[in-house]
């Protein structure tokens, strides 16, 4: 996919997640974008972010038409179903609101180890689409219009979307409303400072990588979180308290047992891996 020409909002003079006026620049990457540090909770995000415009045009064919080879059909469900009998350990399957629900997979396993789901999803067509195949509700338009039954949910699902947003805290603020007590929040996102990033933040420092800082992604990743950062978020301001910070190993087709045993050391070292999960409840 190639990407659409590059456009700008004026640069932000706040932190969106916080609201600290002490940011700060931090990086920037080799296609030109600067990072910007939040000196308050520690977020990074681009800044300045993205017009809607050019992520309307670079969403237009995010999500692929067809369903992919094999093999990738094959990963995608693998990995999903892993993070669903993740969220299986810490929930009884209940009714579970996926948030940028793409493809549908993540319904679909989530549905067939006896959850009741629905899903959300910026494409018209591609939620029409999901929504036949699964037999789900899935909704797209305004999410934060949507006529959704405040504290009913057992579950609310965001696997790598909160990087996406150029203001996730009404994510964060609609999640915490729509969740019963005792419900659960799942939250899958990079981690920005996992050693492969840390690793590579000092090679480009260095000038020893030929595309500086391209772990950001800044094509489509407007924010940047790490285990010190998100989960005192999550607790200080947003109204969780956070159950679990663990890495997120992916799925391999020919597991051996010394792979198993990193993979497990991996998923309770959340630094080691390049995404991470946490778990949280409302807070009473």
């Amino acid at each position: 996919m190639s990407a659409p020409p590059i456009e700008y909002d004026p640069p932000l003079d706040a932190c969106p997640l916080c609201g600290s006026r002490d940011i700060h620049p931090f990086d920037y990457d080799f296609r030109g974008a600067h990072i910007a540090r939040c000196e308050a909770c520690g977020v990074r995000f681009m800044n300045p972010q993205y017009t809607d415009a050019y992520l309307t045009a670079y969403y237009s064919d995010y999500i692929p038409d067809g369903p992919g080879s094999p093999e990738e059909r094959a990963f995608r469900l693998a990995q999903k179903t892993e993070n669903i009998e993740l969220l299986d350990r810490y929930l009884a399957p209940g009714r579970l609101f996926a948030i940028g629900c793409g493809d549908g997979v993540e319904l679909s396993v989530a549905r067939s180890r006896g959850w009741t789901v629905e899903g959300y999803d910026v494409d018209e067509a591609t939620t029409r689409r999901v929504a036949q195949v699964t037999g789900a509700p899935v909704y797209t338009g305004d999410l934060f219009a949507l006529p959704l039954e405040q504290g009913a949910y057992d579950c609310v699902y965001l696997d790598q979307v909160l990087e996406h947003p150029k203001n996730p805290a009404p994510y964060l603020e609609l999640s915490r409303r729509l969740l019963r007590p005792g419900g659960m929040l799942y939250l899958g996102v990079p981690n920005i400072e996992s050693l492969a990033s840390r690793t590579k933040r000092v090679l480009g420092r260095l000038g020893l990588s030929r595309r500086r800082m391209r772990f950001y992604d800044t094509f489509h990743h407007l924010f940047y979180y790490a285990p010190s950062t998100l989960p005192p978020l999550l607790e200080r301001r947003y109204g969780f308290r956070v159950v679990s910070v663990l890495g997120d190993p992916k799925p391999r087709a020919h597991p051996t047992v010394a792979t198993r045993m990193w993979d497990r050391v991996v998923r309770h070292t959340p630094w080691l891996d390049s995404t991470m999960v946490i778990l949280a409840r409302p807070a009473s």
